[in-house]
């Protein structure tokens, strides 16, 4: 039995050589690393090749480190749903407990910083919600990656394969945008994105090589 050379067409327009190398390594890592990918070779490969384009370990471990605040996204999108089904269904409202006071959350509310997303969260686990805010804003504040890439980082894991939460992508684009990243630039970090299908085509052409020879030795036995 033969196999039949896939071909992937040539990508068009903008491309990732329009970003600095040490950011597109980085934006693979993050693919790589997502609670939702977690691909332990890409991920092995992808270290290697940030740290190649000159990537520091303290780069590097944010883009780890960001990769991990995504849970939140279960809580915003699962928390509207529960309450809509209690409402429409005439089941008793989700009542917060007694909580103890949340100065990091209040501290985004007063400021205009805080993300509507995470209302309903506020409303019935603030105490999650402020220990996830109290773990988090220093990832995004006091590592060593700029705003602007956190925020293309950002869009990266929002808009990935694996993920693809809408609502992230809008909004950490616009802030993108907000900080003056070019649009042709958070095409090229997209196109990043789509181009880690071709994993499928890697992975599953080398795992059927492998089972190819397995299964024709089995046959000769």
């Amino acid at each position: 039995m033969t196999t039949t050379q896939t071909a992937v067409p040539a990508p068009t327009g903008p491309t990732p050589t329009q970003l600095d190398p040490r950011l597109a390594a980085l934006v693979r890592l993050k693919l790589e690393v997502s609670v939702t990918h977690l691909h332990e070779e890409g991920i092995r490969r992808c270290v290697r090749e940030a740290l190649d384009a000159g990537a520091t370990s303290e780069e590097i471990l944010q883009v780890i480190q960001l990769s991990t605040v995504i849970g939140v996204h279960a809580m915003a999108k699962g928390v509207p749903i529960l309450q809509d089904i209690l409402d429409g269904e005439g089941h008793p409202p989700v009542h917060a407990q007694a909580h103890a006071p949340t100065p990091v959350t209040d501290g985004l509310q007063r400021r205009g910083a805080f993300n509507p997303a995470w209302r309903s969260i506020a409303q019935v686990a603030p105490d999650w919600l402020e220990a996830f805010l109290a773990t988090s804003l220093p990832i995004w504040r006091d590592g060593p990656l700029p705003p602007a890439w956190i925020e293309l980082l950002c869009v990266a894991g929002d808009a990935s394969i694996t993920h693809r939460y809408d609502a992230g992508t809008a909004r950490h684009i616009r802030a993108a945008l907000e900080l003056g990243v070019d649009s042709e630039v958070i095409v090229a970090v997209l196109q990043i994105v789509a181009d880690q299908a071709s994993e499928a085509l890697s992975s599953g052409r080398a795992i059927l090589a492998e089972q190819l020879t397995e299964y024709t030795e089995g046959n000769k036995s």
